[in-house]
């Protein structure tokens, strides 16, 4: 948390090292930065995917609902992870702000190697360890990208367990 103006952050965000290479060992990782309505409501099925894979990750939560007051365990991968956030209306121009404030965030940690935006009705379809490598090795850009059949297929083994 921290109390930087959108401004500031994005400034922030937007400085580039100097240096090509990093002067000490890091592990990348990927950023996963959730758009919610308000508490993440498929966190146990979030929890599930990220358990086991500490350092692999970090979580960024915006909050729609600023004033939401949301309690979150503190064994959870969720604790401590809401950034500060503004009221959005959900479908107008300020969902823009609101999808550069967790990426704006996300950019401050140099390990960040990909970012994946969420709404708080996306659910993992694979386990983490095949998305880290997937992600991790990955030279392209998704928008929006999946195979329809693929969702179907692995929401049906999804129920099934």
């Amino acid at each position: 948390m921290h109390d930087m103006t959108d401004e500031v952050l994005i400034w922030r965000a937007s400085m580039v090292p100097k240096v090509g290479d990093y002067p000490f060992k890091r592990t990348p990782k990927v950023a996963f930065m959730f758009l919610t309505r308000g508490p993440v409501v498929l966190s146990p099925l979030w929890e599930r995917f990220f358990k086991g894979y500490d350092g692999l990750f970090t979580i960024y939560v915006h909050s729609s609902d600023s004033s939401a007051n949301v309690t979150v365990p503190e064994d959870s991968v969720f604790y401590g992870r809401r950034i500060p956030s503004k009221d959005v209306e959900w479908g107008k121009v300020n969902m823009i702000e609101a999808e550069r404030r967790p990426l704006a965030n996300a950019l401050l940690d140099f390990s960040n190697q990909r970012f994946v935006l969420l709404s708080d009705a996306c659910i993992p379809l694979f386990n983490f360890s095949t998305v880290y490598p997937y992600l991790i090795n990955s030279k392209h850009n998704f928008v929006e990208s999946y195979d329809p059949l693929a969702v179907v297929v692995t929401v049906q083994k999804w129920a099934l367990l």
